[in-house]
């Protein structure tokens, strides 16, 4: 029947299909899917050249110990004090590189007792008027801190390498931010809070108070670098950083009493090359 034949024909096309791809190798079927003769395509590369980076430095710190209430700076003395950085850079080739740093300061807090002031405790109206009939001694008890970050883009110059040594220098500029805050909390001669609601009245004088700025701030360092492995290098060094000024906040008389935020560090960190 015409319908065997036609099917035959087709069995035997197919049969000729097959034995021809038999004789095409892996190579052939290969050729089929390339981008063409010569092409090449690379791999993706992460690493090279790109850096982390953790420190931790031990500073001679130029704001010294202050008043429980923020106002006055106990003396002109230097103290000592930490902060740590992370961050991120690159280097360039074998003499410069660049990174960005965030540093976190050790807070400077203060707590302490103030003068204690006569409060009422008791209103009394007489004849219409709220008369005080009873007082205590109330004493002002302060918290306050100082806290500083920063922020930083450095440059350096790589100055060689010998037996795994390579000594930089090196410069940054960026942000400083600092906050400031004081809280006082005043208490009755009985320990309670003086917060008193008295003939319809109330009495409390707690207050707090906070200054948060931004400022310029800048560094110049030197030191070496140490490799542990070809991707861990071990970095000590010296830093000369500038936060821009700390100001007081103001006295009883309204004046304000200002300092120079600089520090001589002592650095210890690591370097983790990525690639």
């Amino acid at each position: 029947m015409p319908s065997r034949h036609v099917l035959l024909r087709a069995l035997l096309v197919v049969t000729a299909l097959a034995a021809s791809a038999g004789n095409l190798d892996a190579a052939d079927l290969g050729s089929l899917f390339s981008d063409g003769p010569g092409t090449y395509v690379p791999p993706v590369q992460f690493g090279t050249g790109w850096y982390l980076r953790g420190d931790a430095a031990f500073a001679d710190d130029s704001i010294p110990a202050v008043t429980p209430d923020l106002t006055q700076f106990l003396s002109n003395a230097r103290q000592a004090t930490v902060n740590l950085d992370l961050g991120f850079g690159y280097k360039f080739n074998s003499f410069l590189r660049a990174d960005a740093t965030v540093d976190w300061w050790k807070p400077i807090v203060a707590s302490g007792v103030g003068t204690g002031a006569q409060c009422i405790t008791q209103l009394t109206t007489i004849n219409n008027i709220p008369t005080p009939t009873a007082y205590d001694t109330c004493t002002p008890h302060y918290n306050s801190s100082v806290q500083r970050w920063d922020a930083l883009a450095n440059l350096y110059a790589d100055l060689g390498t010998w037996y795994g040594v390579t000594p930089y220098i090196g410069g940054g500029a960026g942000l400083s931010l600092t906050h400031i805050s004081s809280a006082v909390n005043w208490y009755m001669s009985n320990g309670l809070p003086y917060q008193i609601t008295t003939d319809g009245f109330y009495y409390n004088w707690d207050s707090s108070q906070s200054i948060t700025r931004y400022q310029f701030a800048w560094a110049a360092m030197a030191g070496f670098s140490y490799a542990i492995t070809p991707n861990i290098l071990l970095d000590i060094g010296y830093r000369y950083i500038d936060l821009g000024k700390l100001d007081s906040l103001p006295g009883p008389n309204g004046s304000v009493v200002s300092k120079t935020m600089d520090a001589h560090e002592l650095r210890l960190g690591v370097r983790y090359m990525i690639d």
